[in-house]
């Protein structure tokens, strides 16, 4: 994906007024589906454990919530065809923050739908319980409202929290997004999520969920720019007590950079447990992504688990 200085140069010549050139940047920039439907991924046990969503999916959003992979945004406003979408070449990959939320929206009038897998499920299971058994995952489908340069995009999205019984566990999600500084080499978003809304089967014995949160976009070197996403929020279910039983509120970060056109890296995490994930994405599958990654690295707060994630946008 290009760098917002690239996007700038892009544009440049074809959309006059740096006014409107800015905000043609920063909504290409959008053009990719809710980085990593994990987000929305419960990852609750359903035979085995209390019922309660895991801390760190605050957004319902997309693939499963706020993030599958941030797409890599392959081309903008003024192409005139799938086929030139599929031929232009990204510079770096959308610099994706893995396992928190994002407040960089999906582009306006856009859905998505996300499946995420994670192993082992959260939760307490028998010594004898198989491999098969500990796996689990979600499936979410939303869609993208309104210009967050201009107004505000409002993404509202329904979860699937669990494949084991499909359908019989779920809850909506509402998130909404608006620019705070739109500039040529930088974007900063702001954005607020709320899910867990209208729950049925076990998703209804959590409470609903919310969460706030700051993004900030740039891209760092020279001739070889390296976009890197910034993102720090609070949620009042955003991490595990020290000895992970109970869920509770408090501050979470990321950070992620794209590393070459088809991969993002980042880190992120709570006052005590740290998430390492990368995103995968190609220029010519424009309206698809993918990410995998370790939740709670270094165990913690007991509950390490590997996710992997796929998207679509449409």
């Amino acid at each position: 994906m290009m760098t917002p200085k690239g996007w700038s140069h892009a544009i440049d010549g074809r959309i006059g007024g740096r006014a409107v050139q800015r905000a043609e940047c920063a909504k290409n920039w959008l053009r990719q589906p809710p980085d990593d439907p994990q987000r929305a991924t419960s990852r609750r046990t359903k035979r085995f454990d209390p019922p309660r969503r895991h801390p760190m999916n605050r957004r319902t959003r997309a693939l499963t919530l706020h993030c599958v992979t941030a797409l890599v945004a392959t081309g903008f406003s003024a192409r005139e065809s799938d086929a030139q979408e599929a031929q232009f070449e990204a510079e770096r990959a959308f610099p994706a923050t893995f396992g928190i939320a994002s407040a960089f929206p999906g582009a306006p009038n856009t859905g998505f739908i996300g499946l995420s897998l994670v192993y082992p499920r959260r939760g307490i299971l028998p010594s004898n319980t198989t491999a098969a058994e500990k796996l689990d995952g979600d499936l979410v489908i939303g869609y993208t409202l309104g210009d967050p340069i201009d107004l505000i995009a409002v993404t509202g999205s329904v979860a699937i929290t669990s494949l084991k019984g499909f359908a019989e566990d779920g809850a909506f999600g509402l998130d909404v997004a608006r620019a705070l500084r739109v500039s040529d080499d930088s974007l900063t978003f702001i954005g607020l999520s709320a899910s867990n809304l209208g729950a049925w089967g076990d998703a209804a014995f959590d409470p609903p969920a919310w969460s706030a949160y700051v993004s900030h976009l740039f891209s760092v070197g020279g001739t070889q720019e390296v976009p890197v996403q910034i993102t720090v929020g609070y949620g009042d279910q955003s991490t595990y007590d020290d000895l992970g039983i109970f869920v509770e509120g408090g501050w979470f970060y990321g950070i992620g950079a794209g590393l070459t056109p088809n991969l993002s890296a980042s880190l992120s995490g709570t006052r005590n447990q740290v998430n390492i994930g990368f995103g995968l994405s190609h220029p010519r599958l424009f309206n698809w992504g993918a990410s995998f990654g370790v939740y709670d690295v270094t165990d913690n707060v007991h509950s390490r688990q590997l996710g992997i994630s796929v998207s679509r946008s449409f």
